[in-house]
């Protein structure tokens, strides 16, 4: 064999020994799916433990930046780190605890996890917002403005329900341009169901959260409707036939 030739097979090998352990979803074993680098199973448990489906494709999770991982209907990441959601998808982002930034989501809406409430884009704990240190301990809704869509509870310690609505007002937990204070502390946060009828759109049913049944309704004319296809009606509970 010539010399050149020689060369170049020499460097093909070459090539082959070094990719000996590089390894694709498609060369795997159908026994190896759920690992890392192997395609997802087809089960509820697509991949293995600290791993999600990506494209068909295990992958690891959990970490800064990288996927959220998902079992079931729930998402985690590793350690304090949140799942957020963005416009690439689900991705695990160091925010959301006391003392961190708030969470951006996709649709801009800043948050926290549930021990903590943003205040001026950092999340500051639940317990340090005490009105009055030996008080009762109050839950206050937060709603939307102008739709009055539920939007999350907080608590609060005052000396009564009065002391709790004001302790909450003026906290800071609120976005005062977007964001009320339901008027009726210890209301639960609910899902309502409804029947809107519009033109454009015939009769659907919809679901909201909100702190009573008028609120919902309020709530359901404001995001569900809009102007160009403005509701003739909106009922409680789902459409019939």
């Amino acid at each position: 064999m010539t010399s050149p030739l020689r060369g170049l097979l020499m460097f093909f090998m070459a090539i082959l020994a070094g990719c000996g352990s590089c390894q694709s979803s498609s060369s795997c074993d159908p026994s190896q799916y759920g690992t890392n680098g192997c395609a997802c199973r087809t089960d509820a448990n697509s991949c293995n433990p600290g791993l999600t489906c990506q494209s068909g494709t295990c992958g690891p999770c959990g970490a800064e930046g990288g996927a959220c991982c998902v079992s079931g209907a729930t998402t985690s990441c590793n350690g304090t780190l949140s799942c957020v959601m963005e416009a690439a998808g689900e991705r695990c982002r160091n925010c959301g605890e006391v003392g961190e930034s708030c969470c951006t989501s996709s649709g801009n809406n800043q948050f926290c996890r549930s021990n903590a409430v943003c205040v001026s884009g950092m999340c500051q704990s639940v317990a340090d917002l005490t009105c009055d240190p030996n008080g009762t301990i109050f839950a206050v809704g937060v709603q939307s403005k102008p739709a009055r869509c539920g939007l999350r509870v907080v608590e609060v310690r005052a000396s009564s329900l009065a002391n709790a609505m004001q302790c909450a007002g003026s906290s800071g937990m609120l976005n005062a341009a977007t964001e009320e204070l339901y008027e009726i502390p210890n209301t639960p946060l609910s899902d309502f169901e409804l029947c809107l009828v519009s033109a454009g759109q015939g009769r659907r049913t919809t679901s909201v959260q909100a702190f009573d049944d008028l609120n919902a309704t309020r709530c359901a004319r404001w995001t569900r409707c809009g102007d160009d296809d403005p509701c003739s009606s909106v009922t409680h509970g789902a459409c019939t036939p």
